[in-house]
């Protein structure tokens, strides 16, 4: 009998051995640990990717110069990457967005219970993690929008982080800040009240994206769409099965606090894009942005740091709208 199993479980081995071969092997690049790259991780953990003839190796490259110098360097041929490509491409990198992650600033403005209004932000500090940074960007173009000037009307400080942003308000160096989850936990906690859900604002900006090169995807045109595919319906399953959706944030983000997970989860599906639509709008916006400042931006079109190809093809065979049925 033990050696009947024995060869069951060696057939097993062998037959997964033989699957797994047949499998397209690469490595893709993530950039953070967020809720809002959920979508790649159900697709690991699910075997979404498997299910479309990869197997994915995922590298976790924390900082946007650096997750850019590794898609240059072909250390992988797909990433999650941030809105800074944009500035890369200006200095002659070869990078192309192929899907939207997040298309909006992923963040919330919390602050104090008295601060009732946008007005009310007048001649108040307000935190973020540092100058330049997402963060920053995303609370200029906030308070632009309501007419309120930046450092001028509300001053605006670098705290380093998360948790510094947090602990700035708590000690009363700031009277809000700009936060991700879990940190907007901890300041539900400490009595500070959200302002704004930058998913609701209707500012767009590339926070995150599905990027490749054009050199990959006129190489292997095949293995980007594969990707675009399974990350598609890892998305669509983010949203019809929380349960597997928090089973997997608490692996990638090791948390077992269900409050947390939670709060996690709905800042996911706040704002990870279903389909992973492409941000036009929003890459026009920081192309125009960096235009007043880098002489290299001006005259340039958003169309310039996008491939639409696989995208469009997508879209036009039904395959987003069969996802889920």
């Amino acid at each position: 009998m033990k050696r009947l199993l024995v060869f069951a479980l060696l057939a097993l081995l062998a037959r997964a051995t033989e699957v797994n071969a047949q499998l397209k092997h690469i490595a893709a690049g993530y950039s953070a640990v967020s809720a809002t790259q959920i979508g790649f991780y159900i697709a690991k953990d699910a075997k979404i990717f498997e299910k479309y003839g990869l197997f994915v190796d995922p590298v976790y490259v924390a900082g946007g110069s650096r997750m850019a110098q590794a898609i240059i360097a072909g250390e992988f041929p797909l990433a999650l990457a941030g809105g800074n490509i944009v500035n890369v491409d200006l200095s002659g990198a070869d990078i192309v967005i192929i899907g939207g992650v997040v298309n909006v600033p992923s963040f919330y403005l919390f602050v104090q219970p008295a601060t009732k209004r946008y007005e009310d932000l007048k001649g108040k500090a307000l935190g973020i993690t540092r100058y330049g940074a997402s963060t920053d960007v995303s609370l200029r173009a906030y308070l632009k929008k309501y007419g309120l000037e930046p450092d001028r009307d509300v001053k605006i400080l670098q705290m380093g982080g998360q948790p510094e942003i947090v602990a700035g308000m708590q000690a009363g160096v700031v009277q809000g800040g700009i936060l991700t989850s879990p940190a907007d936990v901890k300041a539900k906690k400490a009595g500070f009240v959200m302002l704004a859900n930058f998913a609701k604002e209707g500012i767009d900006y590339p926070t995150t994206s599905l990027v490749s090169t054009r050199s990959t995807i006129k190489k292997d045109r095949d293995t980007v769409k594969r990707f675009l595919m399974a990350y598609s319906e890892a998305v669509d399953r983010l949203f019809r099965d929380k349960e597997l959706a928090l089973k997997t944030l608490g692996k990638w983000t090791r948390t077992q606090d269900r409050e947390m997970l939670e709060s996690s989860y709905e800042y996911a599906t706040n704002f990870v894009e279903r389909p992973p639509r492409l941000p036009f709008k929003a890459t026009e916006n920081i192309v125009a942005s960096m235009a007043e400042t880098d002489p290299r931006a001006k005259d340039h079109k958003a169309e310039e740091f996008l491939d639409p190809s696989i995208y469009n093809e997508l879209e036009k065979s039904g395959f987003f709208k069969s996802l889920g049925r």
